[in-house]
């Protein structure tokens, strides 16, 4: 029968593992420090990226945005997208509210309609249209267990 070599059977006792741990805890603890350091700082700058993009999104019409950016502005920073007119878009939407008013002073208002939709967490381009074509889109972003309430005036 071969036995092995004693200095091949290292017990937890024996001074080389006791060596061997505590630079192990040593090495951790430094890994631990840089890890820690190195989030740090990839936060810090994350968080001044989020706030260029916050207020470069927010100052946009909507209407200039793709889908794509109002999904992200709705996902990533956590706020309604809330519609900006462009320039062209007041005239159109101040020339729209005169007649409008000029409409419901000759038609007396329609009843208004309830629907309840369920759907899955995400955004949503919500578009209701009158029957004389007047358009209204809310952009929505809906979360697990959220009840958004949405008013067409139209």
């Amino acid at each position: 029968m071969i036995k092995p070599r004693a200095e091949n059977n290292l017990s937890p006792l024996d001074p080389v593992w006791e060596h061997s741990i505590q630079f192990a805890e040593v090495m951790e603890d430094e890994d631990r420090e840089r890890l820690s350091a190195a989030f740090a700082s990839i936060k810090r700058l994350m968080k001044g990226v989020s706030k260029e993009c916050e207020s470069y999104y927010g100052t946009m019409a909507t209407s200039k945005c793709k889908e794509n950016e109002i999904q992200h502005f709705c996902k990533y920073h956590g706020k309604p997208v809330e519609r900006k007119l462009s320039t062209e878009e007041r005239r159109t939407e101040g020339s729209r509210k005169h007649s409008q008013v000029q409409a419901s002073q000759q038609n007396p208002r329609r009843s208004s309609k309830d629907f309840y939709i369920e759907v899955s967490p995400g955004t949503y381009s919500v578009t209701a249209v009158s029957e004389d074509m007047v358009e209204q889109t809310y952009v929505v972003d809906v979360n697990a267990g959220q009840t958004i309430d949405i008013t067409f005036v139209l």
